[in-house]
């Protein structure tokens, strides 16, 4: 199969590209630079979530499950880690992965639920946003449904484009730091 894209070179970047990759060297910012100027907003809204409304652990719930409804490969990969960091379990991941609401507390169940039905009806039921609201403020669910947007997007982007997994795990925390996110 023919490469789609051809990543630049991290040798061959520019003092702004580079920049921006030392922020978050990885092939999902090579990916992004490919772009005249959304690589660094891009990278610094996904920061923008650590220090959101959201728990670590409903932010990794968030973007698994996009994950795993968008088979996404590389934001599983990116995520797994901070996954166990946040508190979940193989179980806790196994459920979200397969959508399985009755392994599930109610809340997670609820949030599950709602990101499900945003990424695959495109618009959450009044159900599941009401069930989701006995659980979080409607700043929250507004958050929810920012990162689950975002996080498809992003598996979209990587998808599309046929973007290669990082031979080795990429860090949020030079990211993060810069960002100035607690991690």
């Amino acid at each position: 199969m023919t490469q789609r894209v051809t990543l630049t070179p991290v040798e061959d970047m520019s003092p702004e590209q580079r920049n921006v990759y030392d922020k978050f060297p990885s092939n999902l910012t090579r990916a992004l630079l490919l772009t005249r100027g959304s690589a660094a907003p891009h990278l610094a809204l996904g920061a923008s979530f650590t220090k959101g409304l959201l728990s670590d652990l409903d932010r990794e719930v968030i973007v698994l499950r996009v994950a795993a409804l968008r088979d996404s490969a590389f934001e599983r990969l990116l995520h797994l880690h901070l996954a166990y960091k946040a508190g979940l379990t193989d179980a806790d991941i196994e459920a979200v992965e397969r959508g399985d609401l009755d392994r599930m507390p109610a809340g997670r169940a609820a949030l599950v639920r709602y990101v499900t039905e945003c990424i695959d009806e495109h618009r959450a039921s009044a159900s599941a946003f009401a069930a989701l609201r006995e659980f979080y403020s409607q700043h929250e669910i507004a958050e929810v449904t920012h990162l689950a947007g975002h996080a498809a997007m992003t598996a979209m982007y990587l998808a599309s484009l046929d973007i290669p997994l990082d031979e080795h795990l990429t860090s949020w925390d030079r990211l993060a730091e810069v960002q100035g996110a607690p991690r």
